[in-house]
């Protein structure tokens, strides 16, 4: 079962990141087009503007998980560091906690809210605003995930596989 669910965590976050770099070469694309319609056509393109700020936001969305899954995020660590073993242990299980306490009031906070944005389109593009948030309850819903997985392991590491091993 381990093996299975390390299998498919590895495909989910490389589809991730291929969708974190789809996304960014779509902003890239349709920025330079903005800029060489602008300066060297003297016509713009009007829906450029929406389409990179929707990449933009779900880029940035997925690339925090990405961010958490690795562990790349700011974070104060310096009682962390400080403390050793079983105080370290139960330290960091508080902190991702403590995460996962906010990644669920997000994801119920906004899923109440989608609905109320589902009858909003964008001015040019005219999509539907609940597609363009529905990022957050997605992404939040992913570093819960992400910290039921984290909480798992280091209570494993630090309280079960002690316990095991003590008593062979």
């Amino acid at each position: 079962m381990k093996n299975f669910l390390d299998k498919t965590g590895r495909v989910a976050l490389t589809i991730l990141r291929a969708l974190v770099a789809i996304l960014f070469a779509v902003m890239v694309v349709v920025v330079f087009a903005q800029v060489y319609t602008r300066f060297l056509t003297d016509n713009s393109l009007v829906w450029s503007e929406e389409l990179s700020r929707f990449s933009m936001i779900w880029m940035v969305f997925l690339a925090s998980v990405l961010t958490f899954n690795s562990n790349d995020h700011i974070i104060v660590d310096a009682l962390i560091t400080f403390l050793k073993g079983t105080a370290r242990a139960v330290l960091l299980i508080i902190s991702k906690v403590m995460v996962l306490l906010y990644s669920v009031f997000i994801v119920i906070g906004a899923t109440q809210f989608l609905p109320v944005v589902a009858i909003q389109t964008s001015t040019v593009l005219r999509w539907q605003m609940s597609l363009v948030y529905s990022i957050i309850p997605i992404s939040m819903a992913a570093i819960g995930i992400l910290c039921l997985r984290d909480i798992y392991v280091l209570v494993e590491e630090n309280f079960l596989k002690s316990g095991r091993e003590g008593s062979k």
